[in-house]
């Protein structure tokens, strides 16, 4: 059975070495239309290259908007609350949040308000009631002073 086994790891270790020379061996085809051989100076990405560059940094947007879901989750990396919120616009449309932070406590189901983002990242969501609510804070409606 032993014998077997040294056959075995023999074939195997030959197996390998001869591909090793025969990629050793093959060289690159410049006919081959996968592969692109470059000189150094072709290589080089310029800013003018790149045709899917935003021209403008992107832009706030705030609408009136009402929380579908709020699910409060751990980040794994940082040991601290992270916050998954799909806020649907008045419009019908639906945006998924991801943001950190303690302000995910303060997001019920239902709740209306002003809905500030941008990209995929919450910058507020301030409540009908005047709670404002962002990723890091919660900061609550005062109350009214009557003098």
């Amino acid at each position: 059975m032993q014998a077997l086994i040294r056959v075995a790891a023999l074939l195997a270790a030959a197996a390998a070495g001869l591909a090793l020379v025969k990629r050793r061996n093959s060289r690159l085809d410049e006919d081959d239309p996968h592969v692109v051989l470059l000189r150094d100076e072709d290589a080089v990405i310029s800013a003018a290259d790149v045709s899917n560059a935003p021209e403008e940094p992107a832009r706030h947007h705030t609408v009136p908007a009402r929380v579908r879901t709020c699910y409060r989750r751990m980040d794994p990396l940082t040991l601290t609350g992270a916050n998954e919120a799909v806020f649907q616009l008045d419009n019908g449309e639906e945006i998924k949040l991801n943001f950190s932070g303690e302000g995910g406590l303060h997001l019920k189901e239902g709740d209306r308000g002003l809905l500030t983002w941008q990209g995929l990242e919450l910058i507020r969501f301030e409540k009908e009631n005047g709670d404002v609510i962002g990723g890091m804070f919660y900061a609550p409606a005062g109350e009214e002073i009557h003098e």
